[in-house]
């Protein structure tokens, strides 16, 4: 897994590249963001730095669970 974090508002170049990584390497990004809707992209798994670390929202990711997937 590849992790990037991207803050708000995300520059296109990033998005650019992060749609031409190989699907194999599963990348993964986090918006620095609780607004805006998040990018669609192919074989991008995203999601949204919240407040919350019992988010209901398959999209948001609490700053607890950006460090356990950074270590």
């Amino acid at each position: 897994m590849t992790l990037h974090i991207l803050k708000s508002p995300v520059n296109p170049l990033a998005l650019q590249v992060l749609e031409s990584t190989p699907a194999e390497e599963s990348p993964v990004a986090v918006v620095l963001s609780s607004q805006g809707e998040l990018p669609q992209l192919r074989g991008v798994k995203m999601y949204r730095m919240t407040d919350s670390s019992s988010s209901d929202n398959v999209e948001s990711i609490s700053y607890s669970r950006l460090l356990d997937m950074i270590f």
